[in-house]
């Protein structure tokens, strides 16, 4: 409902800024009668039971990555995905590919590709959970996206009861046509939008649309994108450090290895289903941290660099240094980072 020299915030969100939940056949309601929100969500998060293709806009507007891009999304059921990242001169400088074989990424930029197998299905069960047991949601109106009709869904975090996110659900197909997420304080910090979408109900999709070979003088990245504990622990050399507390509703959802100049760093992702915290674990390289200075009740003396999006908390406990990369309060992440013994 998916993505941080002081480690860069703006590089390490990179690999989830994308992430957009892929949403299925809802049964068109009946005259005068609403669907439940639930319902509708519950449905979506099976995956649209037709293929498609559309281009969608999303726009970012926090301080460090303010603008708007185009993306190029082809899916196919039952979990075939395509997605196309365009740059400012309308080339393609980011492919994400799945099918049932196997997961790529590749970025034109830097020309590294990563090549997976496919991650396990998503468990529609356990998300749709996590989300009840976090948010409140308003019942469905009836509104307009891309062009086609949609049920307009709010949704509240139980916390404080602010506005996390709007939804715009296709009736027919399900997909989310058009999202519009806020930060804490009911600022609108993101959004997207198909300006186009195409359902195939009855003509098949070429083949070629999940498929990828990687373009000539790439090289597969160093750096993992998905991995468990286990395996971080001994690409590592030491177990990765986790809270012992976290904010309502927030559980560990994935960790990635990555490369930071030369160094591993150990990234933990905690999600309540739609916010993300992340932690950032790599060894001291001595460089000077920058920041407003904070104790932290572990003992251990925290630098924080305050701002609405993307606060970064840093600090050292030998031989690493931790930073801690949410949009969350700086109380939150104080009392998280103090969690980590």
């Amino acid at each position: 409902m998916k993505p941080g020299n002081q480690l860069s915030s703006t590089v390490f969100l990179s690999f989830s800024i994308l992430w957009t939940p892929l949403f299925l056949q809802a049964r068109p309601p009946q005259k005068h009668i609403a669907p439940n929100s639930w319902d509708l969500i519950a449905q979506s998060l099976k995956g649209s039971p037709v293929p498609y293709q559309g281009k969608m806009e999303l726009t970012e507007l926090s301080h460090l990555s303010s603008g708007s891009f185009i993306t190029s999304i082809r899916f196919a059921p039952p979990h075939f995905y395509r997605r196309e990242v365009f740059g400012p001169n309308g080339k393609v400088k980011e492919i994400a590919i799945l099918n049932d074989q196997e997961e790529w990424i590749y970025r034109r930029d830097t020309k590294k590709y990563w090549k997976m197998p496919p991650p396990e299905p998503l468990d529609d069960k356990k998300e749709l959970n996590i989300l009840k047991a976090n948010y409140e949601v308003s019942s469905p109106e009836v509104s307009h996206a891309a062009g086609r009709r949609a049920f307009k869904i709010k949704i509240f975090s139980k916390e404080n009861h602010s506005l996390s996110r709007i939804l715009w659900l296709d009736p027919k197909y399900g997909v989310t046509l058009k999202t519009e997420v806020y930060d804490a304080f009911g600022r609108l910090k993101s959004k997207s939008a198909f300006e186009k979408i195409r359902f195939f109900v009855k003509k098949p999709v070429p083949s070629k649309w999940f498929a990828f070979k990687p373009p000539k003088k790439s090289h597969p990245a160093q750096e993992s994108l998905d991995i468990s504990l286990q395996s971080a622990q001994k690409k590592f050399g030491i177990a990765p450090l986790t809270p012992s507390w976290l904010p309502f509703g927030y559980a560990l959802d994935h960790i990635r290895t990555l490369v930071h100049q030369g160094h591993p760093v150990i990234q933990e992702e905690f999600s309540d289903g739609i916010n993300a915290i992340s932690l950032f674990e790599y060894k001291d390289t001595g460089s000077k941290i920058r920041g407003e200075k904070t104790p932290l009740k572990n003992g251990a003396t925290a630098y924080l660099t305050p701002a609405s999006e993307a606060k970064t908390l840093t600090w050292e406990k030998k031989p690493l240094r931790l930073v801690l990369v949410s949009s969350l309060d700086a109380r939150k992440l104080i009392r998280i980072a103090s969690s980590i013994p």
